[in-house]
């Protein structure tokens, strides 16, 4: 599993998916997180490319629909941006 996560990072230093259609066009290029969904927890990580690993689906929305809700919950935090506009990250 390794390897695959070393292939992802070469696709990340090679910048071509900045350049991919479904990049917004009003924000900086993201690079899309890898989600492993199975059973198997594998020893893989990554200094670049963020990499989730859940058993189900099920597990997945679980563990990111909860976190989203105690976020609406806490006080959001609120960044500036270097032109002065405030962004609330919820």
């Amino acid at each position: 599993m390794q390897d695959k996560v070393n292939l992802y990072e070469e696709f990340f230093f090679s910048d071509e998916w900045k350049a991919l259609h479904w990049q917004p066009e009003e924000w900086s290029s993201i690079f899309p997180s890898v989600i492993l969904i199975t059973p198997v927890r594998y020893a893989a990580s990554s200094d670049h490319i963020r990499i989730i690993q859940v058993a189900s689906i099920h597990e997945l929305m679980e563990k990111y629909n909860g976190s989203g809700k105690q976020q609406r919950e806490e006080k959001p935090r609120i960044s500036a941006s270097s032109g002065g506009i405030k962004i609330n990250l919820t």
